[in-house]
């Protein structure tokens, strides 16, 4: 069904953006920590044909300075979570939007 694979990529969607969000809250409270190197979470698109598609989410240190949490940029970090929230939010909007269409179905039905 499709709403079945839109509710799959939301929620993939919501896991990655989540996963992201955590990272970045990581480097932000180690941006002081010695020996700190700061990681950043990629995200690609993926579709598994008739299974549907999804966001796939991974993890990728940086290639900075190392050692005092100097490769961290403040201001980077927190654009990135700007575009995060965004991001999961419009996720849960989709999330949202395929219920209601799910309850009108079955209301259609029954």
């Amino acid at each position: 069904m499709a709403v079945q694979n839109v509710l799959s990529t939301a929620v993939s969607g919501l896991l990655a953006q989540s996963f992201r969000a955590a990272e970045i809250a990581n480097n932000v409270v180690n941006v002081n920590t010695a020996g700190f190197v700061s990681a950043e979470v990629l995200t690609i698109s993926v579709q598994a044909g008739d299974r549907g598609s999804g966001v796939l989410a991974r993890r990728r240190e940086s290639n900075g300075r190392e050692g005092d949490g100097g490769d961290t940029d403040l201001a980077r970090q927190f654009a990135n979570l700007i575009a995060t929230e965004i991001a999961y939010k419009a996720n849960a909007r989709i999330v949202r939007t395929a219920e209601a269409t799910l309850g009108r179905l079955l209301d259609t039905v029954a």
